[in-house]
């Protein structure tokens, strides 16, 4: 059958069709009608063949070569018959035909292609890792189709329980049908055993101090079985309590009186001695506790925020105290907090996750934060480049002043015999150089005896990384050669402080006393930093190093924590940013936190930092550094305070007799303001969230203009999106928003009219305790029979049957466009000379040789009948002689028009006919001479006058 891919194209041969007969009716051709006819034909099927090849002509044939592409269920359901699947397709595809073609696709809340379609296929098991925690059966049947080669048959076969909690298999079935291609069932086989879970958890998300509330658990049980309930609040269980498990649905209630003030997490989990699925005991809900706010101080050391908590406790502020390790990682534990004072506290010490977790507890929950200063802080305390320092309203770069000391420093970079240390190691040395000015010089070594990167300015920062990345460190057996090296270099140089940094395991034994004390003696200090350290004597090895260079030891087992340690040991090293000199501060800025305060004491240091070009800067000292700088980031608010809090710099200040609302009005600044009474309700289906929100009363009726709501939502990840809740009525909005992942879900809801003169703030959260594929078990054999129905299949049970169903016929187009120009291309040179020359003979001529090459052995018999017809020719003699006899005949017929005029007599005598010879007939070519010759005479008579 032929098809064109542009069949309106086709519409072109009735107006070329009319013009070529049109303009071959008017033109005057000298040639017989036939010929006529032959030059009407070769334009018309010229521009037909053109015409055709434009339109994309193609000739379509019916195939019967089939792919067949087995989609598997892997999800988190089907567990215990995986084997099951991939015995039951490995089977299969031993029973295809050579020709036929075999592809695989896996799915689970995602598909991927397990296999590609092709006729060789090799498996026995699943490579594959889609996401298990949903079934998406829609997302594998779209796959499918869309890797099919498009010159077969088409045929799916889906293997699953049918438990899908995402997309529509059922849709997607029927545009498969649609498409031609037939969809079979796989039911797997059901899993029959003894099954105990949660199905659902049900508390307020907002209470208040000492309020009494419930909360209403879902409990399911296949069997009739005892088992015990855990509650927990955050992380301190509760309660725990028996319960008898009848078979079924039950709900079971637990009556509780209200944490203290702030976001609480309650979890509960279920313990049955028959249970089959230990992922579905658990369930949590968020629980939000109004009440005063809750502030942590984070000590770096006992005591250096005493200060501080005094004056806190002091304006009814409850506080809790905690070291840098008491710091919660994720965001839930931060939750419940108001605000977070870390006093004097190194960022090595909390590390990178609880660094990130503040910066979203203050950007994305709008809650505060107040760093204090101290000799571990800021810069000294290794903050440079740390999600802290992005909180911060200033940054770690060192203010140039001109008293500033200059600052030479070697770094000694051993192997960490780890290709993650290895990058490590690079990441700390770029640190280093980060906190470097133009004034101060660096050299690196990799521990080959001599520095990999010469000692150079730090002018061009970009090419010293880039020559960073390529080092490669060495394992030496001795240091004793890089420190030489580094002593030599540091001599040559003019800076004021002169500071080599060795960064190793400690496997290097040898004496390194006298070269290190040897240096000690020319003001070249000598800190060491271990790391991996196999042994003691390892360890003492760098201890002893960094004790007689007159330096400092630190021990980062943690390979994470070795770029903070060095820019700390680099900062300590340089003493550039720590300020101790006596100076009043200066007001120069207004802000909320100084209400009520004046006459500020003088202070006796600080720490330097530079301040960013959004931050406030309140009070400054005498370099015009800043000592109290804050902003608003994010949703939250953060403080910089760059003295103490102890009394190394701040002996006057805390004599101060405004000293404790000082300290209460830097804090209470950064508190997130009170919680409304919004009323905020949700649930999570599948991977969905609903969000349900509730004015006060009367709050909607005194808005101005138009209201808008918005959600706020942190994912488990700490990924953040933010969703417009609709109206659904008066003081009532909705939205939902995507929750796939498993986890705590973080959600601040805000509220405000047209001129934000009504502003309302609610926090909450909600949970996906476990995924839903394991809140449903067996085979959902109904839902499968209607999609095997609506993808035109059946259910297969057999192996050998997945490649002997009846599919739909498929034809394969053969575009035949390059045919089409050819033959028109070949018919051009007929068209050209049918055209040109007089006669047609050669058409004659042509179908012979055609059939002469088609069809030799007709052509030689053709021959052999005509000679047996035709008479024998005469010998060559023999044409010779009649030629002669025609040339004579000739002769003496040709009269010329002047004799026949002067001699009429003669005329006569030569116009007479010659003698006949009876025997010999009268030759064609002679009586066609002779009729021309008196046809001649004829004419000349009728010209004379």
């Amino acid at each position: 059958m032929l098809t064109f891919e542009q069949p309106l194209l086709l519409l072109l041969l009735i107006p070329v069709g009319l013009l070529v007969y049109f303009t071959w009716k008017s033109m005057s051709l000298p040639f017989p009608p036939r010929q006529r006819r032959l030059i009407l034909a070769c334009r018309l099927i010229l521009f037909t063949l053109v015409i055709a090849a434009l339109a994309g002509a193609s000739w379509s044939q019916p195939i019967s070569r089939q792919s067949t592409i087995f989609v598997g269920d892997i999800s988190a359901s089907t567990g215990p018959q995986r084997a099951f699947i991939e015995q039951w397709v490995s089977a299969a595809i031993r029973h295809k035909q050579p020709d036929d073609q075999v592809g695989i696709v896996a799915v689970g809340r995602n598909a991927l292609v397990e296999q590609s379609v092709k006729s060789q296929i090799d498996f026995s098991r699943f490579e594959s890792t889609p996401d298990t925690n949903y079934t998406d059966l829609a997302a594998g049947l779209r796959l499918a189709a869309a890797i099919f080669p498009s010159n077969t048959q088409r045929h799916i076969v889906l293997l699953t329980d049918g438990q899908q909690n995402i997309g529509d298999a059922l849709q997607e079935a029927q545009l498969l049908q649609q498409q031609g291609i037939r969809l079979d069932i796989v039911p797997l086989p059901a899993v029959t055993s003894a099954e105990a879970r949660i199905d659902d958890l049900d508390a307020p998300t907002s209470l208040r101090t000492n309020e009494r509330f419930e909360i209403h658990l879902k409990l399911y049980s296949s069997v009739v079985q005892n088992a015990k309930l855990r509650l927990y609040l955050d992380q301190t269980l509760l309660k725990q309590q028996d319960v008898h498990l009848t078979g079924g649905t039950q709900e079971v209630s637990f009556s509780l009186l209200s944490p203290p003030p702030g976001l609480h997490t309650f979890r509960i989990k279920l313990d049955a001695p028959y249970d089959t699925i230990l992922q579905n005991n658990e369930a949590a809900a968020f629980v939000n506790v109004q009440g005063p706010p809750l502030v942590l101080v984070v000590e770096g050391k006992p005591g250096n925020g005493a200060n501080i908590i005094a004056a806190l406790k002091a304006t009814g502020i409850n506080v809790t105290v905690g070291t840098p390790n008491d710091v919660p990682t994720t965001l839930e534990g931060l939750a419940k907090y108001s605000s977070v004072v870390l006093a004097d506290v190194l960022a090595a010490e909390l590390g990178t996750k609880r660094m990130e977790a503040l910066q979203s507890f203050v950007r994305d929950l709008g809650h505060g934060l107040v760093v204090s200063g101290g000799q571990s802080s800021y810069a000294a305390g290794g903050y440079a480049g740390t999600p802290l320092e992005q909180t911060l309203p200033v940054s770690m770069d060192v203010p140039q002043h001109k008293e500033t000391p200059s600052i030479a420093v070697v770094l000694i970079v051993e192997s960490l015999e780890s290709d993650m240390a290895v990058n490590i190691s690079k990441e700390a040395a770029k640190g280093v150089v980060s906190l470097l000015t133009p004034r101060d010089q660096v050299g690196i070594s990799s521990a080959y005896g001599t520095l990999t990167i010469p000692m150079q300015h730090v002018t061009n920062k970009a090419a010293i990384n880039k020559a960073i990345d390529g080092m490669n460190p060495d394992d030496p057996p001795s240091y004793n050669p890089d420190l030489l090296n580094a002593e030599q270099v540091l001599l040559h140089t003019n800076a004021q402080i002169k500071h080599v940094i060795l960064l190793g395991d400690g496997d290097a034994y040898d004496n390194y006393a006298p070269q290190v004390l040897k240096m000690a003696r020319e003001n070249i200090t000598v800190s060491t930093v271990e790391t991996n350290a196999a042994s003691a004597e390892d360890l003492n090895t760098m201890i002893n190093i960094a004790t007689w260079g007159q330096g400092r030891f630190y021990r980062a087992d943690d390979p994470g924590s070795i770029p903070q340690v060095l820019l700390k040991e680099t900062e300590r090293a340089a003493r550039r940013t720590i300020i101790n000199e006596a100076f009043a501060p200066a007001v120069v800025g207004n802000n909320p936190i100084l209400t009520g305060l004046k006459d500020f004491p003088e202070l006796d240091g600080y720490v330097a930092t530079t301040p960013k070009p959004t931050g406030q800067v309140v009070l400054v000292s005498h370099r015009d550094d800043p000592v109290l700088a804050v902003w608003q980031y994010g949703l939250g608010r953060a403080v910089a305070w760059t003295s103490d809090a102890l009394g190394l710099w701040t002996s006057h200040w805390l004599q101060w007799k405004d000293a404790a609302r000082w300290w209460a009005n830097l804090v209470t600044w950064t508190l997130p303001s009170p919680d409304s009474a919004m009323n905020i309700n949700g649930k999570i289906i599948n991977d969905t969230g609903h969000l349900m929100v509730d004015l006060p009363p009367g709050i909607a009726a005194q808005a101005e203009g138009q209201q808008q709501a918005q959600a706020r939502i942190i994912t488990p990840s700490s990924a953040q999106e933010t969703v417009t809740l609709q109206p659904g009525g008066p003081g009532h909005w909705e939205g939902s928003f995507p929750a796939s992942q498993v986890g705590a879900y973080l959600l601040q809801v805000i509220w405000h009219d047209q001129n934000n003169a009504h502003v309302l703030t609610s926090t909450t959260g909600m949970v996906v305790p476990y995924s839903p594929e394991f809140r449903t078990q067996g085979t959902d054999t109904r839902f499968l029979k209607l999609l095997a129905q609506a993808g035109g299949g059946a259910f297969l049970s057999d192996p050998n049957s997945a490649f002997t169903q009846s599919l739909q016929p498929v034809s394969a187009s053969l575009p035949i466009t390059f045919l089409l120009l050819a033959l028109a291309a070949l018919l051009l040179p007929l068209d050209i000379a049918a055209r040109r020359l007089s006669g047609i003979e050669f058409v004659t001529e042509i179908r012979k040789r055609l059939l002469s090459r088609l069809k030799p052995e007709a052509t030689k018999r053709n021959a052999a009948e005509q000679a047996q017809e035709a008479p024998a020719i005469a010998p060559l003699s023999t044409v010779r002689t009649r030629r002669a006899e025609r040339r004579s005949q000739l002769k003496q017929i040709k009269l010329p028009k002047r004799e026949a005029k002067a001699t009429p007599a003669k005329a006569e005598t030569k116009a007479a006919p010659p003698e006949k010879k009876p025997s010999t007939p009268e030759q064609p070519d002679t009586a066609i001479a002779t009729q021309l010759l008196e046809a001649k005479r004829k004419r000349e008579q009728s010209e004379e006058p």
